[in-house]
């Protein structure tokens, strides 16, 4: 069973996120956090295929979490997609040239969500073990 884990400061971009991608998939299992604090030991105790990550959350951001699931060579191979609020081109490529696998500007509707759930799955999921 392939692994997602969603981390959002927003408890309905979670929802949105994960009913979405169970759409496309029903194989997945989540694990999900609100912010980035847990990441370490969440990231070790899930072991994700894929991390859906957001950007802007209070305290410790999207990129700091980032930085942490590269420096850790456990977790070098693990696509982190991100998915944030922010379509600023300067985002997009901070978060290519740290190493996210792919970036989507939050939809406004739940077909926008369907979308990219679509998206991420062809993308980062059909070789995942």
């Amino acid at each position: 069973m392939r692994r997602v884990l969603v981390i959002d400061d927003s408890e309905f971009d979670r929802r949105m996120i994960t009913r979405a991608m169970k759409g496309v998939d029903e194989t997945l299992s989540f694990a999900e956090l609100d912010n980035g604090r847990k990441i370490v030991e969440t990231l070790h105790q899930v072991k994700p295929d894929l991390v859906l990550l957001d950007i802007r959350m209070p305290g410790f951001g999207g990129f700091d979490v980032l930085d942490i699931i590269k420096d850790d060579e456990e977790f070098q191979d693990c696509h982190v997609v991100m998915i944030s609020g922010s379509s600023s081109e300067e985002d997009k490529k901070a978060a290519s040239q740290k190493g996210a696998s792919g970036y989507f500007t939050k939809p406004s509707s739940q077909i926008g969500y369907k979308q990219i759930a679509e998206d991420i799955k062809e993308q980062f999921l059909q070789h995942a073990a």
